[in-house]
């Protein structure tokens, strides 16, 4: 009986029924916006979900978990404009 138990929990690391250690993905997406003044973060989320959702799935293919917005920051360009990007957190499972 208990070379079974042994062989069952085992075998749970086998079938995959053990969860893996989980990975992160930082993800940074430029917004079509370029203006000094800071954009809206939930327009920013909205804006970039899609290509964080598609990048987190390219990352980790069927174990993708999901994505966490994390940052809304803006960078000075050469032309003296704003480049405003919406960073985010890509998990597996």
């Amino acid at each position: 009986m208990g070379v079974a138990l042994v062989l069952a929990s085992g075998a749970g690391i086998v079938l995959g029924t053990t969860p893996a250690s989980a990975d992160t993905k930082f993800l940074s997406i430029m917004l079509r916006y370029h203006g000094s003044k800071f954009p809206n973060p939930t327009d920013a989320q909205n804006e970039t979900r899609p290509e964080a959702d598609r990048q987190c799935v390219a990352a980790f293919g069927f174990r993708a978990r999901g994505v966490e917005p994390s940052a809304l920051f803006g960078v000075r360009n050469s032309s003296g404009t704003m480049d405003w990007k919406q960073t985010w957190n890509c998990y597996s499972n």
